[in-house]
């Protein structure tokens, strides 16, 4: 039996072809990047939110990507002594640290960034266009109702 033979046998197959193909997209790429850049995943997973929204803390990356609360912190740790983040008290509420992305994290981000749009790319060029566009329409119908089904 082959590992793509499951594929006719799964119970639940459209979540496990998500995840198959998540897999074969994702892994290739994490190992790039810990290999070239020596991020690891939750590293990236800071920079991205940190990329995406400034001035976020720790727990507002741990409730945005469900990342346990000790691996953000590790993550935020290794990223400051790196110099992709930089971490600063809120004048606000000084009890807060705020967190932001460096230009240097920044460029290492984009480096990454790159390189999962090329495998996305490639994993996609199988499909017509009008294809691309159906699946990413309901991949984000799914996406946007997360709070509907999710467990």
């Amino acid at each position: 039996m082959k590992l793509i033979d499951i594929l006719d046998a799964t119970p639940f197959p459209i979540g496990y072809r998500l995840a198959f193909l998540t897999n074969f997209w994702r892994e290739p790429v994490l190992r790039r990047m810990e290999r070239d850049t020596g991020l690891i995943r939750p590293e990236l997973t800071v920079l991205m939110s940190l990329s995406f929204q400034r001035d976020l803390n720790a727990r507002d990356i741990c409730e945005v990507t469900e990342q346990p609360s000790n691996t953000v912190s590790r993550a935020v740790g290794s990223l400051e002594k790196k110099a992709y983040l930089t971490r600063s008290r809120d004048p606000v509420d000084t009890r807060r640290q705020v967190l932001n992305i460096t230009p240097a994290g920044q460029i290492v981000h984009d480096q990454i960034l790159a390189t999962f749009q090329e495998a996305e790319k490639k994993m996609l060029d199988i499909l017509e266009p009008q294809e691309a566009e159906d699946l990413l329409r309901l991949l984000d119908k799914l996406a946007r109702s997360v709070e509907v089904w999710r467990s």
